[in-house]
C-alpha cells in the first residue's frame, strides 16, 4: 500500500468541502473517519472497484452509512464507528452464537466481527430469499452493500414511509417467518427504524445483532421484535394479536 496515497484519502475525507458535500461535522467526521478507517476504507475502494463515497443515508451512535459506487453502479458502505461501538451493548447477541465461538474476540477486534456477523445474517436473507439489502463484501469494520432507493434519495425507513397498511404489516410478519422457520435467524432489533421500505416492499436492515434460533436469549429476542411491530401498527389502528404472531413464525399449534 502507498502510504502517500491513504495520506490523500485522509486529507479528503476530512476537508471542508467534503464535509460540507455530506453535510456532517467534523467530530462527527473524526469519529467515523480515524485513521484505522481511512486504511480500511482506501483497502476497500482498491479491493471493490468503488469509485467514491456520495452523499450520508443515516448516521447513529454506532455506524454510518454512505452511498457510494461501485464500478458505476451504486452500493451502500457501512462504517461501523471503532469509537462508540460498545462492547458491552453487543456482547449479548454475540456470546451464545455458535457460529462465532471458535472466534477470538477482543474489545479492539469486536467491532470487526461485527461487521463480518451482519454479511453473514445478510447472506441468509439473500439465500432464504428475505428482502434485504444484498451484501457484496466486508473488511475490518466496513460492510458494503446493494442499495435500495432512488437516484436521488434512499428508501424511507419505515417509520418515515407513514403509508402503513394492514399488507405491509403481513409482509413483515412474513419475513420474520421465514427467517426463523428458512434461516434459523431471530432479527432481535425489528423496528419501524430498521425497516426500509422500497417499492411498496420491507426490507430488513441493520441485521449485526440477529442471532441464530438456538441462542439462549432468541425467543426474548422474537417477543421483542413482534411486540415493536405490533405495537407500531396499532398506533395505525391496524390491530395484530401479538401471541398469535408468536405461534405462527414458530410454527406452533395453538391449543
Amino acid at each position: 500500500m502507498n502510504d502517500s496515497d491513504v495520506s490523500a484519502l485522509e486529507l479528503l475525507l476530512k476537508s471542508n468541502e467534503f464535509l460540507h458535500h455530506l453535510d456532517i461535522d467534523r467530530k462527527t467526521a473524526d469519529l467515523v473517519f480515524d485513521k484505522r478507517t481511512i486504511k480500511a476504507v482506501y483497502e476497500m475502494m482498491k479491493q471493490q472497484g468503488i469509485d467514491y463515497l456520495d452523499f450520508p443515508i443515516s448516521s447513529g451512535k454506532e455506524s454510518v452509512v454512505f452511498k457510494t459506487y461501485v464500478r458505476g453502479k451504486p452500493a451502500v458502505l457501512k462504517i461501523y464507528k471503532m469509537s462508540t461501538l460498545r462492547f458491552s451493548n453487543i456482547w449479548k447477541y454475540v456470546e451464545g452464537d455458535y457460529r462465532f465461538a471458535k472466534q477470538r474476540i477482543d474489545r479492539s477486534t469486536f467491532v470487526y466481527l461485527w461487521a463480518r456477523k451482519e454479511f453473514v445474517n445478510l447472506e441468509t436473507c439473500v439465500r432464504i430469499r428475505v428482502p434485504s439489502p444484498r451484501p457484496i463484501a466486508f473488511h475490518k469494520n466496513l460492510l458494503l452493500m446493494s442499495y435500495l432507493g432512488t437516484k436521488t434519495a434512499p428508501s424511507p425507513t419505515l417509520k418515515d414511509y407513514r403509508q402503513a397498511s394492514p399488507e405491509l404489516l403481513e409482509a413483515i410478519i412474513a419475513s420474520a417467518e421465514r427467517l426463523y422457520k428458512k434461516g434459523k435467524l431471530v432479527h432481535a432489533d425489528l423496528s419501524e427504524y430498521n425497516i426500509l421500505v422500497y417499492r411498496k416492499i420491507p426490507y430488513l436492515i441493520d441485521m449485526g445483532q440477529s442471532v441464530p434460533v438456538e441462542h439462549p436469549a432468541a425467543d426474548f429476542f422474537l417477543q421483542r421484535d413482534v411486540e415493536t411491530i405490533c405495537r407500531y401498527f396499532s398506533k395505525w389502528g391496524i390491530d395484530a394479536e401479538k401471541g398469535e404472531v408468536l405461534h405462527r413464525i414458530r410454527g406452533e399449534t395453538e391449543e
